[in-house]
């Protein structure tokens, strides 16, 4: 008999890291523009309504500047906390890189994304960052963008 557990696990880790952010948990770029792919896919063969969320946050260089990288990271782990609550089950929340972060609404008509969307940047205003003696706020920025049959390219959908 061979014990293949060891091998089984690291196969499990290796799959994991491909697919999520090392620092957040959530979903990462790569495994993102795959669901992305996906959903513009569906888009197209059963006309649902999808809709991409883009954010990028505003103050988190001075997070950085301030009190260093390992404040900015754990201010980055929180914040993905407080995102991952705004949201449904059902959509996908990833951190594409630095400060920006995505949201894939599936089955969302724009009218729900704008509320969804409205309800993250108060939640977001109202997030209170605290490392050692200060404590920040956070602005976001928002982007929103239909993915309907009409969509293009992934590189399309994200540039718009």
């Amino acid at each position: 008999m061979l014990d293949v557990t060891e091998a089984h696990e690291l196969s499990s880790q290796l799959s994991y890291q491909a697919t999520y952010d090392e620092l957040t948990g959530l979903v990462n770029r790569r495994e993102f523009e795959e669901r992305l792919q996906e959903t513009i896919d569906l888009a197209r063969e059963q006309k649902t309504e999808n809709v991409l969320c883009y954010l990028d946050l505003d103050q988190f260089k001075v997070i950085n500047d301030t009190c260093g990288h390992m404040a900015g990271d754990e201010m980055l782990r929180q914040l993905a906390q407080v995102l991952h609550r705004c949201i449904r089950r059902s959509d996908t929340l990833a951190r594409l890189g630095g400060d920006e972060f995505a949201i894939l609404l599936e089955n969302c008509p724009l009218k729900n994304a704008i509320v969804t969307a409205d309800n993250i940047r108060q939640v977001v205003q109202e997030f209170r960052f605290v490392w050692e003696d200060s404590t920040f706020n956070i602005a976001v920025s928002i982007g929103l963008t239909p993915i309907s049959q009409a969509a293009e390219s992934i590189s399309d959908v994200l540039r718009r």
